[in-house]
């Protein structure tokens, strides 16, 4: 009933035009700031820990332009989910660097797009399967008819996708060497042993070794993918490659290009990033939790 509810929601919000959805974000992110929510906490940690240099109120100002954005990536559900591919990319306002991946798969490479999750990171899989051969990793929603209408969503412009966990590496190697895009979001903490600490922010961070051993093993370009969001326009998509470091025998010297490329598009607009995940959560041995339990 849940699941029925919402997607009747989505087709509702699919129905309004971007600008205003944009707009009603604003006093919905007012309203998330005022009650209490268990989020709260997790964002202020974390930006605490990756802006020790703002003063306390320049970090409440972000966390509540943050919680502005959150609900613009809510409200845009709609369109993301229903709305016609011609009407979706009349909202692409800019393309940067897609020439990147084109060139390599018209050479017959695969191409590893990797993304994280900042703007509407939802876009891309859209953007690229409906030019490319796409496999994208996802994790699966443990309910099978959330799964599925993830997937129906995810997929409708012709991308495939492939459930974190044991056979997907096996699946992404045989897609990149059929000469195929596959993309994954490298901001999520993986699970102890498929990953390592590196920093993020100055903190040690546990992060996927997955993109590097992908591109060591079949000799793929790793291009980096990020949508911001364009306030009451639309989105705009940036393609950035990766340096020669990403392929580097040493998983944290690897894992570098890719923190400081997030770094960066972190910095262009802070508030746009998923703040209230607890990226830190997992810790060095010895270490103490960073996150309260309350606000």
């Amino acid at each position: 009933m849940q699941l029925i509810f919402a997607r009747l929601l989505l087709r509702l919000l699919a129905l309004l035009p971007l600008k205003l959805l944009h707009a009603m974000a604003v006093p919905a992110g007012w309203l998330a700031w005022r009650l209490p929510w268990r989020k709260h906490m997790a964002i202020e940690t974390n930006l605490k820990l990756c802006f020790p240099e703002m003063k306390s109120e320049q970090r409440r100002r972000l966390h509540r332009r943050h919680l502005v954005e959150m609900m613009r990536l809510l409200l845009e559900s709609g369109a993301v989910w229903y709305w016609s591919k011609q009407r979706l990319f009349r909202h692409v306002v800019s393309v940067e660097g897609w020439s990147l991946v084109e060139q390599q798969l018209q050479k017959g490479r695969g191409v590893l797009l990797v993304g994280a999750h900042f703007g509407n990171w939802e876009i891309l899989p859209l953007f690229v399967s409906a030019r490319a051969p796409f496999v994208a990793l996802y994790k699966a929603p443990k309910r099978a008819d959330l799964d599925a209408a993830v997937t129906a969503s995810r997929s409708r412009f012709g991308a495939k996708l492939i459930s974190s966990g044991s056979p997907a590496m096996r699946g992404m190697l045989a897609a990149l060497r059929r000469g195929e895009a596959i993309g994954l979001l490298a901001d999520q903490q993986p699970k102890q042993g498929d990953g390592v600490f590196a920093p993020f922010f100055g903190q040690p961070a546990l992060t996927m070794t997955l993109v590097n051993r992908l591109s060591r093993k079949t000799d793929t370009p790793v291009i980096f993918a990020a949508a911001e969001r364009v306030a009451g326009r639309g989105w705009a998509i940036r393609f950035e490659a990766a340096d020669e470091r990403i392929t580097a025998a040493d998983p944290v010297e690897a894992i570098a290009p890719m923190h400081e490329w997030l770094e960066s598009t972190i910095a262009r607009h802070p508030e746009q990033y998923l703040w209230s995940y607890k990226r830190f959560s997992v810790r060095p041995t010895g270490e103490p939790d960073l996150y309260p339990r309350r606000r």
